[in-house]
């Protein structure tokens, strides 16, 4: 199905209000692209890194028309975009957020979720992030994983109320609690969950072993386009703010820890 529409979509803001806001499914062509695969996770997580090495594999389509890939996916996915399918394709589709259960509708499909600590993950949000895309992941996904406290500061300041530190974390656990449905739901054998940090420091060994989840021929020097410069972001916080990621995150992520199934 083709989303005819004049408006150019040119950001995520874009998107929000011309396709996410109308549109009935964000996935709405999803079928079209047979044996994809959807690289996800929360925001910030290593899916834009790990979509472009598997889509510059051999065997795999690019499918990029603009300096955002993984908006490029949003819109080909969604039918914004009309495009007429080439082969296997790998989309990044972290932007799902709330909503996730669209997978459940689609067959075929393997999901790779990359799971990061929440130290890199909420410092990226707060530091390397535009306050639009934390605020909309926050109401999408953080917004019901507030505490009492939080909840009565948002319901008489608005979201300026929260803190950017609580509203990363709080939309950190909202993301992460996705994967516990879909590891429950979605079929068996098509869903990879991977720890970011240790494919990075061990990538030689699994990367690998994702291409062989995934059924795409793999090369020495795919693992080239991997690398390790970004692990040092996990001790960029400051004290108090890694308190708050320690009480608010640490909990969901080593539950989640659990369901790795790439070692």
């Amino acid at each position: 199905m083709f989303f005819n529409n004049n408006q150019k979509i040119k950001s995520w803001r874009d998107f929000a209000w011309s396709v996410r806001g109308v549109q009935e499914k964000i996935l709405n062509c999803l079928d079209d692209y047979p044996d994809s695969v959807l690289v996800t996770g929360c925001q910030r997580s290593g899916g834009t890194m790990l979509a472009r090495v598997i889509t510059n594999s051999d065997g795999m389509m690019n499918y990029w028309f603009s300096n955002d890939d993984e908006l490029d996916a949003a819109q080909i996915l969604s039918g914004r975009v009309e495009h007429e399918p080439r082969g296997r394709y790998c989309f990044q589709t972290t932007y799902l957020n709330e909503r996730y259960s669209e997978y459940f509708e689609h067959q075929g499909q393997r999901i790779v979720w990359s799971l990061r600590n929440p130290h890199s993950v909420v410092y990226s949000m707060v530091y390397n992030w535009k306050r639009f895309a934390l605020n909309e992941l926050f109401l999408q996904c953080g917004f019901d994983q507030m505490d009492y406290r939080d909840r009565i500061r948002f319901q008489k300041f608005g979201i300026l109320g929260v803190p950017p530190i609580r509203r990363a974390a709080y939309a950190f656990n909202g993301k992460i609690s996705q994967l516990f449905d879909l590891k429950e739901n979605y079929p068996e054998g098509q869903l990879t969950v991977l720890d970011y940090d240790t494919l990075v420091m061990n990538k030689n060994t699994l990367l690998p072993l994702l291409y062989e989840r995934i059924d795409v021929d793999y090369k020495p020097e795919y693992a080239e386009a991997i690398s390790e410069r970004s692990l040092n972001k996990k001790n960029s916080l400051k004290p108090d703010e890694k308190e708050i990621v320690e009480y608010l995150c640490m909990p969901v992520y080593e539950a989640a820890l659990e369901l790795i199934n790439l070692k």
